[in-house]
């Protein structure tokens, strides 16, 4: 009876990770990074499901999953393929967020592993996440990476890859600090999140703050497990400024500025106007003042519609304050400045910019 306990052990009913991968015209880099998927060390492959949904894909896409289901059934993994090619002109694609859900409620596996369909996983990345995900059930487990042709995104790429820790959560609102490509965690965050908006892009942003607005935490592995393959028709590099603005202060306004009675804007600059311009009116009403270091812009002040705001000099300033002038462009300058107020950053103060 025990050495068949540890049979069942060994080789679960169910699967323990179920890797999800959406496909839209997946073709010609679909089959690449399903090879990834054979190449994982460190779990067992029966303890691995693949769920696949094809996207209303018009290319090859439908061939090559097919030819994968029997190739992983050989070697012991569970496919499990949802979706369906393009059959009409009617046909539309659901979109990212859509389809990812579909693939994840088709799926059965405890953890739910991110993949897109043009992207490659380092052999050891399921084994490490695995293992951060179980120590931390309540959070989004993302890793490092490197960005497929090299030099694309160039700054983002070093950001992203350069911060961890308290920073994942100090700079929650300039950027999605982990990127979705390299989420993996335990199927009640997604649960609890209520899966993904189904939007025209932006669904991994507004799925990071759901997720953030439930209590949820971040957790990341610094080594890179992925190799993000760059596209220019990625649906967020199609989401207006405006849309991906509003995205990021309507958080803002729920966890932070809730909560303050009053608050200034330090930037009057482009960045401070539009954020300002992207506030609700009860939330603008709680703007005192904004502060720059250009004499012209104090002496002129902020004036929005009927709205007329004081522009006083960076050192005048009273937290807590919103930092609308963004990280690293003035030379260490703008870091000093705050600094020498003594303040605590995700308290008295937050960056935006």
């Amino acid at each position: 009876t025990m050495s068949m306990w540890r049979l069942y052990l060994r080789f679960p009913r169910e699967p323990e990770v179920s890797i999800i991968i959406p496909a839209h015209n997946a073709m010609p880099h679909l089959e690449e990074t399903l090879k990834s998927v054979l190449r994982q060390k460190g779990i067992l492959r029966k303890c691995i499901e693949v769920s696949i949904y094809n996207d209303c894909s018009s290319d090859d896409t439908a061939e090559a999953i097919a030819k994968w289901v029997q190739i992983f059934k050989a070697c012991g993994i569970r496919t499990v393929v949802g979706g369906k090619s393009k059959e009409s002109k009617e046909d539309e694609p659901s979109g990212d967020g859509a389809a990812r859900n579909h693939a994840v409620r088709q799926s059965s596996g405890s953890y739910l592993c991110f993949l897109d369909a043009d992207d490659i996983m380092m052999p050891n990345r399921i084994s490490r996440q695995l293992n951060l995900a179980k120590a931390n059930k309540r959070a989004i487990v993302g890793s490092g990476f490197y960005r497929e042709p090299p030099g694309s995104t160039r700054h983002y790429t070093s950001w992203a890859n350069g911060i961890s820790g308290r920073q994942l959560y100090l700079q929650q609102y300039r950027e999605i600090t982990m990127i979705q490509p390299t989420w993996f965690f335990h199927r009640s965050v997604f649960q609890r999140a209520g899966g993904y908006p189904e939007l025209k892009g932006l669904n991994d942003l507004e799925f990071f703050h759901r997720h953030l607005d439930a209590g949820g935490d971040l957790v990341k592995d610094p080594e890179i497990l992925l190799m993000y393959r760059y596209s220019s028709t990625s649906l967020s590099w199609k989401s207006s400024r405006r849309e991906l603005l509003l995205a990021r202060v309507r958080p803002f306004q729920r966890r932070v500025i809730s909560r303050w009675e009053r608050f200034s804007i330090w930037g009057a600059g482009r960045d401070g106007h539009n954020f300002f311009k992207a506030l609700s009116e009860s939330e603008k009403d709680k703007v005192e003042a904004f502060c720059d270091v250009d004499s012209k812009k104090i002496k002129r002040g902020f004036i929005s519609g009927t709205r007329k705001l004081p522009v006083v000099h960076w050192s005048k300033v009273r937290p807590p304050f919103v930092v609308c002038v963004a990280k690293g462009r003035t030379g260490g300058q703008l870091e000093a400045n705050i600094a020498s107020f003594g303040l605590v950053e995700g308290k008295d103060y937050w960056h935006f910019s």
